[in-house]
């Protein structure tokens, strides 16, 4: 497999990625494999659809939508942590990104 684009994708992406590929797939992209399978949250098409929604609704860029997904926090704390101290956004956002997160989460 072959570099042919870079942008950041969710664990549930990269697991149909690797999924499409697993015929010719070397031991480490296996053991990648094995993690995504293990723990991606969302179907693939269910996390695009999110990550985009993060992106327009919430207004926050894509790799920051890619790890609130990637994780599925269920609190405004948990989605914190993805900030650092360089990012201030306003509580009422978090709210709303909150909001969206809930719109697709599993029952685990």
């Amino acid at each position: 497999m072959s570099v042919t684009e870079k942008k950041e994708i969710t664990v549930s992406e990269a697991r149909k990625l690797l999924m499409d590929k697993a015929e010719e797939l070397d031991p480490l992209q296996r053991r990648v494999l094995e993690y995504t399978i293990r723990f991606s949250r969302l179907d693939s098409e269910t996390a695009k659809k999110l990550v985009e929604e993060l992106i327009k609704e919430a207004n926050i860029d894509r790799g920051l939508a890619v790890q609130i997904v990637n994780s599925m926090p269920s609190s405004v704390p948990e989605i914190r942590t993805f900030l650092g101290r360089q990012r201030i956004i306003a509580e009422d956002t978090l709210s709303k990104i909150l909001g969206i997160i809930e719109k697709y989460r599993v029952e685990e």
